[in-house]
């Protein structure tokens, strides 16, 4: 669902002591991804979801339950599930943890992410120019 959101932005003078107010001086949108993508027919790559998945298949790729995991990162059950479906934003924290668990360095799911991003951004682009032939 899209919805409009005003951002008011205050001037680089504008201390308490000056007496001026904040004016508005930018509105923009924030649309869900799911509408961003219908609306503006653009594929949209989220994060939360590459991260998620990578988080997943290491997990399955070492055989481990979520429940496993979840115990030895500390972080709920209903949780780390919804990162792997990439419904929620994990923080650094949490993905160190879940890394710690996993026994795989940040840096390594990360690189994962990355390549997966890449290879996604490729699809999208070639997709594209076939659409322009």
């Amino acid at each position: 669902m899209e919805s409009t959101m005003n951002q008011k932005l205050v001037s680089r003078n504008l201390t308490p002591q000056t007496g001026l107010t904040p004016t508005l001086t930018h509105t923009f949108k924030i649309s869900d991804p799911a509408t961003a993508t219908a609306n503006s027919g653009k594929k949209m790559i989220l994060m939360r979801q590459v991260i998620g998945e990578e988080l997943r298949r290491r997990r399955t790729e070492q055989s481990r339950t979520l429940r496993d995991v979840s115990r030895d990162a500390q972080v709920s059950l209903g949780y780390l599930s919804e990162l792997e479906r990439g419904q929620k934003e994990a923080s650094s924290e949490l993905l160190a943890a879940v890394c710690s668990a996993l026994d795989t360095p940040l840096s390594t799911l990360l690189a994962g992410v990355s390549q997966e991003v890449a290879s996604r951004e490729l699809m999208i682009a070639r997709r594209n120019e076939l659409a322009k032939i």
